[in-house]
């Protein structure tokens, strides 16, 4: 839809430059150019062949370094979580239901702008799936897959902050659905750190590796 104008959502002026690109990528999905950040690298599991860890190593120092520079980008306040951002999802939800893309990623762009105040990882997942479930929709799931990205990306920087080793393997789990192998891993990675000390956590990250190690979905493919 060319000719859809892009609201403009009034955001804290800390988040001014992350909600600017959303828009500006939510406009992509809706026809008026694509706008991308490649995946660094793909792949069905954990465990690759030898010739490929070297290509896997340098990608996750790439996403460890995107992490770092938007871990400065992302606002450290929180308004505490009212979940408004559900409310906005379930609205989205009900416009997909109507056949209102344009209409749903508008309302998806309020739900990003109060995912961003809540402060909380489980927003920033929530908004990502939602924009998922939009690419669809308009029959364009790898249009969307940046905005998804990028909200999962936030979704593991405040699950780090929290120290959260649940939003650490669910942002992994988030990325395995994109097939984005080298971002996962990093979760996980992260999510061991986390995990130090703390042996049930530990398990779970072990038996997310062993799970993924064999083959295993984890929930959806897009």
């Amino acid at each position: 839809m060319p000719g859809t104008p892009r609201p403009v959502v009034p955001q804290r002026e800390e988040t001014t430059m992350t909600t600017t690109r959303q828009l500006a990528l939510a406009a992509g999905l809706l026809g008026l150019g694509a706008v991308g950040i490649g995946t660094l690298t793909h792949g069905g599991t954990l465990t690759v062949p030898d010739r490929e860890r070297a290509a896997l190593r340098g990608a996750r120092a790439a996403v460890h370094e995107e992490v770092e520079r938007m871990e400065s980008a992302t606002p450290a306040w929180r308004t505490g979580d009212d979940h408004l951002w559900r409310a906005h999802l379930d609205l989205v939800e009900k416009e997909l239901e109507r056949g209102h893309v344009d209409v749903a990623v508008r309302v998806w762009q309020d739900a990003y702008g109060a995912a961003l105040a809540s402060g909380s990882w489980e927003s920033m997942l929530a908004v990502g799936d939602a924009f998922m479930a939009i690419g669809r929709a308009a029959g364009s799931p790898r249009g969307a897959q940046t905005n998804a990205r990028e909200a999962y990306l936030s979704a593991l920087i405040r699950a780090r902050r929290d120290r959260s080793v649940d939003g650490a393997i669910r942002s992994a789990e988030a990325f395995r659905r994109l097939d984005d192998r080298a971002v996962s891993e990093q979760c996980l990675h992260v999510a061991a750190q986390l995990a130090a000390g703390n042996e049930q956590a530990q398990q779970k990250v072990w038996e997310t590796r062993q799970r993924w190690a064999g083959g295993q979905a984890v929930t959806e493919v897009w």
